[in-house]
């Protein structure tokens, strides 16, 4: 360090010196900083990710570049330099995601999950793209695949959401359905205190929620798409060009804990189980790091208000990878007699809702694990040719596929086959 920064300062000071020298007389001569020089990479040296949970614009630090081209520079002077990984941590990791959002079509200073739906649609759609062209392109890259396709799913359904925002956004609307519910409520009122919190949630703010509501949990779910990117997407793209050895770095800096490096060694290997359990990690480290606290956070929102957001966009669920049983199918609700308060009969009825939050981790995971994961190689493996026609299908036209009212034959039937009424 000592040595590059002697070197710098002579640098400037023989730039300065040769200014003087052609400048006119009575000319003022300024130093110039070369760009790439001790000064310039000091900077990105022990710099905060203060953008690590992406819910802003820009990068992992918002001040730093977004040229891949600029901090591929910076990040080899550091390493002819010498310098510890750790120190030049937050450049290693806007590198390698600036070189992924390059390649994705992805503009970070036009990524701002603040800015709400409409100005997000085409990130999440460029998003989902090139997760899909990933697993095209690289047969063992499984996460990128499953998320590609099932991401659109999710994409629409905050642009459903969107549609809900609109409704309460007219004073009428609002107090007409706050009128409904409040009389639905008073007529179950006795029947209510042993519905499930999800279900209470729902009737709770039902009444009260507002369009600002709404449009804070499409930010909230905008951001953690856009973290997910930011933290899975640089390991592939540092994987991709330098393999383990860069993966290593990247461990070395603190981007990444042992498991994550575990997995990357799985998928190194190009063994088949060894893979899948790689990209099972990968997996866990986007649903149990990246994005849990943030789910948790959305379904903490003003009391019942996100419990009941959350909720409903797992009602409304239905993951857009062929063969894939939704939440509502996979452990629908029950309800019987006495949670309403009717003694001496005997009967129940399974529901065409989820019995559980998409919110909750545990019961998250259990679902990816004991339905998605498991469609999703069903299908790489055994049905290729639809696999491969479902991730070449234009993004726009997923999107669109994806929507409530198109869906709309699909979930009826979905709820058809669900609800099963019991007596005896």
């Amino acid at each position: 360090m000592k040595a590059r920064m002697i070197a710098a300062t002579l640098a400037v000071a023989a730039t300065a010196a040769t200014t003087a020298l052609l400048a006119p007389a009575g000319a003022s001569a300024s130093p110039v900083l070369i760009a790439g020089t001790a000064g310039e990479l000091d900077r990105y040296l022990d710099a905060p990710r203060t953008n690590e949970a992406a819910m802003n614009v820009g990068g992992v630090n918002p001040e730093f570049s977004t040229d891949p081209v600029e901090l591929g520079k910076l990040l080899n002077e550091a390493r002819s330099e010498g310098i510890a990984p750790k120190r030049y941590a937050a450049l290693l990791h806007q590198y390698w995601l600036t070189t992924a959002t390059s390649k994705a079509n992805l503009d970070l200073n036009k990524w701002d999950p603040q800015l709400g739906l409409a100005a997000n649609v085409g990130n999440l759609q460029n998003t989902f793209a090139y997760y899909e062209r990933l697993q095209r392109e690289h047969a063992d890259f499984l996460w990128t695949g499953q998320g590609g396709m099932a991401g659109p799913s999710f994409g629409a359904g905050i642009m459903d959401v969107d549609m809900g925002r609109a409704l309460f956004g007219v004073t009428q609307v609002r107090d007409a359905v706050a009128a409904i519910v409040t009389t639905l409520n008073d007529a179950a009122a006795p029947a209510t205190a042993k519905l499930n919190e999800n279900l209470k949630a729902v009737l709770n703010v039902a009444q009260v929620i507002t369009a600002e509501d709404i449009e804070h949990f499409q930010v909230q779910v905008i951001g953690m798409s856009k973290h997910i990117f930011a933290d899975l997407i640089p390991q592939h793209e540092a994987f991709l060009a330098g393999g383990l050895d860069a993966i290593e770095e990247y461990h070395a800096a603190g981007l990444i804990d042992d498991h994550a490096l575990n997995a990357w060694r799985d998928l190194a290997t190009g063994e088949a189980d060894k893979v899948v359990e790689g990209n099972k990690e990968l997996l866990w480290r986007e649903q149990n790091q990246t994005i849990a606290d943030q789910w948790d956070t959305a379904r903490n929102y003003k009391g019942s208000v996100g419990r009941a957001l959350t909720y409903l966009s797992t009602v409304a669920a239905d993951p857009a990878i062929p063969g894939l049983v939704p939440p509502r199918e996979y452990q629908p609700l029950t309800i019987t007699a006495a949670d309403f308060n009717v003694d001496n009969v005997a009967w129940r009825m399974q529901t065409p809702l989820p019995a559980f939050n998409w919110s909750d981790r545990e019961a998250r995971w259990k679902y990816i694990m004991d339905e998605m994961l498991p469609t999703y190689r069903a299908l790489k493996e055994q049905n290729p040719q639809l696999w491969m026609a479902t991730l070449n299908k234009p993004m726009d036209q997923q999107f669109v596929q994806q929507r409530a009212l198109v869906r709309l034959p699909q979930m009826l039937g979905s709820m058809a086959r669900t609800t099963v009424p019991y007596a005896g």
